[in-house]
């Protein structure tokens, strides 16, 4: 366990959690002695993302995933206490400004009755941001129109799988299932397919690996796929039966569809990105798979990128920082000024915690259709 993560993760989690002994904890009417063990509560949930993490779960063998579970579970619920108590608050200040009738926020007998029923809340969002993460991703389809494509494709994007220990084979059966019925032309894993040691993932992409297409699956590397061991990686995904394509490409009719490693980490772990191996013929239909959705001057001969990474910022409010930092763009199609398209997918798996709030997860179809007029 590397100690300044281990650091910066738990002085995250303060963040979180102080706010909350002071607005729930404190506010209580019992000795100083029991607001003090509430303060130590509330630090031990700070630090309980790093308890969750692989290398110091690990150490319950087969319990592994349920203390991961357990522990992001009452983190992630700590979360969205704090979502919530500070909106509650926002609008409970703000109500007591102007109307003499509603006590002050200050007042611990309401504050006590309103805690209660926001920890309810804040649990039955906990509980349907667990099943949103546990479930089978939902579909999601998206048509793209160009007069460069000549016969209707239907491509179906998994970003962001996330194979790992925390994942339950019978996700992936059913997420194979669902895509192997929608019966795609072309499936593309846009990164961060694995993301563990090859002991637990094998299994994982053994199920994974009877995803059928017409025209084949293909894949490239995420920053994940690096974390864990870029070639391991590709050579796992390769032996699945996915074909490659970090710095290659595959024509399908008017179609032409090219894939790079993911930008940033190939930078930082020596890994070229050969731009030249992006479809160039401006007659075509050029697809991009680029799993940040980072936009170099190099990906302006593509006419759609397509990304994941962001998660959709999976649980709120990360949505806002996950925003920020990924070129302004979160989830869905956008069209930049540039003139290409980018369809950045909310992924369908997720990393952490196996939850999502107000961020659902999806299998996406993109249905590349000919446009006739204008």
């Amino acid at each position: 366990m590397n100690f300044a993560i281990a650091t910066t993760v738990s002085l995250m989690g303060c963040c979180v959690t102080l706010p909350l002994f002071f607005r729930y904890g404190y506010a209580l009417n019992v000795s100083f002695f029991v607001k003090g063990l509430l303060f130590l509560v509330s630090l031990l949930v700070a630090a309980l993302p790093v308890f969750a993490m692989p290398e110091m779960a690990g150490n319950f063998g087969k319990y592994t995933r349920v203390v991961q579970y357990v522990l992001y579970f009452i983190y992630v619920t700590a979360v969205i206490l704090l979502v919530l108590t500070l909106f509650r608050d926002a609008l409970w200040t703000i109500g007591a400004l102007f109307f003499k009738s509603i006590p002050s926020p200050f007042q611990l007998h309401w504050l006590n009755v309103l805690n209660i029923i926001t920890i309810g809340v804040a649990l039955l969002c906990a509980g349907s941001a667990l099943y949103q993460g546990m479930k089978v991703p939902r579909v999601k389809e998206q048509v793209i129109e160009s007069y460069k494509i000549q016969q209707d494709k239907t491509v179906v994007v998994l970003s962001d799988i996330h194979l790992s220990r925390s994942v339950f084979p019978d996700k992936i059966k059913g997420l194979v299932e669902r895509v192997n019925a929608l019966n795609p032309d072309i499936i593309v894993l846009p990164g961060d397919t694995v993301d563990d040691d090859k002991v637990y993932t094998q299994p994982l992409l053994q199920i994974l690996s009877r995803l059928k297409a017409k025209e084949g699956v293909y894949y490239t590397s995420g920053n994940h796929e690096f974390y864990v061991g870029y070639r391991q990686s590709m050579k796992q995904l390769e032996s699945a039966g996915f074909i490659n394509l970090d710095n290659a490409k595959v024509q399908f009719d008017s179609v032409c569809l090219a894939g790079v490693p993911d930008i940033p980490s190939a930078a930082r772990y020596g890994v070229s990105v050969d731009w030249s191996a992006v479809c160039q013929n401006a007659d075509q239909y050029r697809i991009l798979l680029s799993h940040q959705p980072i936009l170099p001057n190099e990906t302006n001969s593509a006419d759609l990128i397509i990304s994941g990474h962001t998660h959709g910022g999976q649980i709120f409010p990360f949505h806002i920082f996950s925003w920020y930092y990924n070129s302004k763009l979160l989830a869905g199609l956008y069209e930049p000024k540039i003139g290409k398209n980018v369809y950045v997918s909310r992924g369908s798996g997720q990393w952490g915690p196996q939850m999502r709030f107000l961020a659902p997860s999806e299998i996406t179809v993109l249905k590349l259709r000919r446009k006739l007029v204008e």
